[in-house]
């Protein structure tokens, strides 16, 4: 597994034509994932991965803001012979993963796209950290969710997993 520099992941950004804003939000969510993969002391973490998921992650948005933008973007990685674990951080990273039946409920095909790896954890959680260019906790995040799009059953389903998921991720520190 070739993980490509920093660089070539924000030339892969503005070649795909993925919005500024949404390019500022992945660098941040990039340094978030790297700080975060820093203090873990008790498991050994890719930190390269970690970076450049983070900064990956968002690529499917340059064609769709829905939930089918992380499967794209594993597309867009895989189509350009990226390594398979950076395609998948971009199709774990949505709302801290689906199971099968939330992604039937969005639209997306039947299986499940949750995070297993340490580094797609850490990417996930960053993202939910990062709203936009701004530092959050997880419960800003989700009460700004559930202001726009009401306290879904899918939105419980999230904050309960990344809940976990942090919890999970500052044992390893």
């Amino acid at each position: 597994m070739v993980i490509p520099d920093r660089d070539f992941a924000l030339e892969l950004l503005r070649k795909v034509r993925l919005p500024f804003p949404i390019r500022q939000h992945s660098i941040n969510v990039a340094n978030k994932a790297v700080e975060i993969a820093n203090n873990i002391t008790k498991a050994k973490v890719n930190t390269r991965l970690v970076e450049i998921g983070g900064l990956l992650h968002d690529i499917g948005r340059s064609v769709t803001h829905g939930f089918e933008h992380a499967l794209i973007g594993g597309r867009i990685l895989r189509e350009r012979g990226l390594p398979k674990e950076l395609a998948r951080i971009c199709e774990t990273h949505i709302l801290g993963g689906l199971d099968k039946d939330d992604a039937k409920k969005v639209g997306l095909p039947e299986k499940d796209y949750l995070p297993e790896t340490v580094e797609e954890k850490i990417v996930c959680l960053a993202d939910k950290h990062m709203t936009g260019n701004h530092e959050v906790s997880i419960g800003e995040r989700f009460q700004k969710w559930f202001t726009k799009y009401g306290k879904t059953s899918l939105l419980i389903k999230s904050r309960k997993r990344i809940i976990e998921m942090e919890k999970e991720i500052k044992k390893l520190m």
